[in-house]
């Protein structure tokens, strides 16, 4: 069991270390297996097994790391504690993975964005002309460039990423605290 002295910071630790080390390691894996450039593999066209396990991947190390804390409180848990912990989990995993996407970006391989989008224009091309057609309007090369522009730089997949984890977590801490919360039982 976990101390209850200890601050939520260092309790959440382990469970953020955890939640950003799993991209992290496939995103290495990637690098090392010379697959970082194909679209199946990274970006929207992620493998299928590996976009499953990422979106189970957050709600259930939160519920992990909230339903410890409230074992190792006596069974007691408040709904402010869950958040703490939610927040303190996602501050963690972001600064991991930040860290990694910049040392990625800048000191691995600097031109990533170009060479990505360079390979695999023509998938890409496709999946957004389809998308523009849906909608009832032509999708022109320029858009394309606009896209590849836009959504190329490192800044922009930082600060989506931040957002939606974010979110997400507050989302999910809270969801998972009020079901915690609920279930308040008594250990002797």
């Amino acid at each position: 069991m976990e101390s209850l002295e200890q601050p939520l910071y260092k309790f959440a630790l382990k469970y953020g270390l955890i939640l950003a080390a799993i991209p992290t390691i496939y995103n290495i894996g990637l690098v090392i297996m010379g697959l970082h450039l194909d679209y199946n593999y990274y970006g929207d066209g992620l493998g299928e097994s590996y976009t499953k396990a990422r979106s189970f991947l957050l709600p259930v190390i939160l519920f992990i790391a909230i339903y410890i804390y409230k074992k190792s409180n006596s069974g007691t848990l408040r709904l402010k504690e869950a958040l703490k912990i939610g927040l303190w989990i996602f501050l963690i995993n972001t600064i991991v993975v930040i860290g990694y996407n910049l040392f990625f970006r800048f000191i691995i391989e600097p031109e990533f964005a170009t060479k990505f989008y360079e390979l695999n224009r023509e998938q890409i091309y496709t999946i957004l002309l389809e998308g523009h057609q849906e909608i009832g309007r032509d999708y022109t090369q320029a858009d394309m460039d606009i896209h590849v522009s836009r959504n190329g730089s490192v800044w922009n997949m930082l600060f989506a990423n931040v957002v939606l984890n974010f979110v997400f977590m507050l989302f999910f801490s809270f969801v998972i605290g009020l079901i915690l919360k609920r279930k308040q039982t008594k250990i002797e």
